[in-house]
């Protein structure tokens, strides 16, 4: 459990919410994997292979690079710093999108900052400009896209309507990740005690 909380306290500050909701879930079940990313906070009666947050570990700026020039944009600084310590992550229903290692399903990954940007942004009515970093629950049929563009991050459902907007990646996190939060309280079962750490 050390060696878990080590990497948590590692994340930058900038990252509070997500750091937050790491340790205050880590004692439930929580693992290392073999990259070094942690798994906090099983949940079976989603999937056999479901935890509640999946962050895996930063890529080098190599990649990061290699990324921008697959994808003919480029990545906003703040996302460069974020893929330089955490390379994407599920946190309950949000998707951040990272920089994946092959396209082999045999082991659990990110999703793919480069599939998003040259191919999955396509389904969405928005300026494809827009730099594509991830997604999040809307309802029971549709995610809403997250992007950055216009110098403002914004939640945008598939048919161009905004959602939400902020003016900065901490803001971001901390609201979308209360309203993961509390979605993902609602779907354990009554029968389950979690363990919470405040």
């Amino acid at each position: 459990m050390n060696d878990i909380n080590q990497i948590i306290d590692a994340y930058p500050d900038e990252y509070l919410a997500i750091k937050k909701q790491a340790k205050k879930y880590v004692q439930n079940a929580s693992n290392i994997d073999d990259n070094q990313g942690v798994n906090i906070l099983h949940r079976p009666w989603v999937a056999r292979l479901n935890w509640g947050l999946m962050i895996y570990k930063g890529a080098d700026t190599k990649r990061i690079d290699e990324a921008e020039a697959t994808i003919s944009k480029t990545i906003p600084n703040f996302y460069k710093c974020f893929l330089t310590n955490i390379n994407g992550c599920f946190l309950y229903d949000i998707s951040m999108f990272g920089l994946i290692h092959s396209l082999t399903r045999s082991f659990l990954q990110c999703h793919s900052l480069t599939t998003a940007n040259n191919d999955w942004i396509k389904g969405f009515n928005v300026d494809q400009s827009f730099f594509h970093f991830g997604g999040g629950y809307y309802s029971d049929k549709e995610n809403t896209g997250y992007f950055y563009g216009q110098g403002k991050i914004m939640s945008i459902r598939k048919n161009g309507k905004l959602v939400n907007e902020w003016s900065s990646f901490s803001d971001f996190l901390n609201e979308e990740l209360l309203r993961a939060e509390n979605e993902m309280l609602k779907e354990v079962p009554k029968k389950t005690k979690l363990i919470v750490t405040e």
